[in-house]
């Protein structure tokens, strides 16, 4: 099996590595795009709820995690992603901190009632339609008043957000741009 690993980056577990089977549809977000993302929440996560769609590796809510965040909600689709997903949770012993879905992201907005107070969205680039994700995100209730997306992309994909959507932080770093919406 060909396996590759990522890091937590910060937090009570810094160093810890998160393995997996490497796979060409799998981008996992790199320590560079981490670094920047959470300097950006570095004082926001304590105490906070989290939603990881499309988690892939997970890397996205255990960071969050390790700095503090209350309770994050895993979902993703691919049932040998989401079993890893599980398994870093078991060895970290956050039980008590998540729920984790093996579901499509869209499916399980339709029927998800918790609110978050963060939104991390790296979901496979090329593959999403970002202007229907981002409204289905809004109308289906789920960010708190006050809250804010997380979004990776492709540096090169053309976003059309809506009026009532602010940017807050926007930031290419390689191929990906990172940006936090309200």
């Amino acid at each position: 099996m060909n396996t590759s690993s990522i890091r937590i980056i910060g937090g009570r577990h810094k160093s810890y590595r998160i393995v997996f089977k490497a796979s060409p549809a799998l981008r996992p977000t790199t320590d560079r795009v981490k670094e920047t993302l959470f300097s950006w929440l570095q004082f926001e996560l304590e105490n906070k709820s989290c939603l990881d769609l499309f988690a892939g590796t997970g890397s996205l809510g255990l960071e969050a995690l390790s700095r503090g965040a209350k309770h994050v909600t895993f979902v993703e689709k691919e049932k040998n992603l989401y079993k890893n997903i599980i398994k870093n949770i078991t060895h970290l012993d956050y039980h008590n901190k998540v729920q984790a879905e093996c579901i499509d992201s869209f499916k399980w907005l339709k029927t998800n009632k918790q609110k978050f107070d963060f939104i991390f969205l790296d979901p496979p680039f090329d593959q999403i339609d970002y202007k229907i994700l981002i409204s289905t995100i809004f109308q289906s209730n789920v960010l708190n008043l006050g809250g804010k997306i997380i979004l990776e992309t492709n540096k090169h994909t053309d976003l059309e957000l809506s009026k009532t959507q602010n940017i807050l932080k926007d930031k290419s770093i390689g191929d990906v741009r990172l940006m936090i919406l309200q």
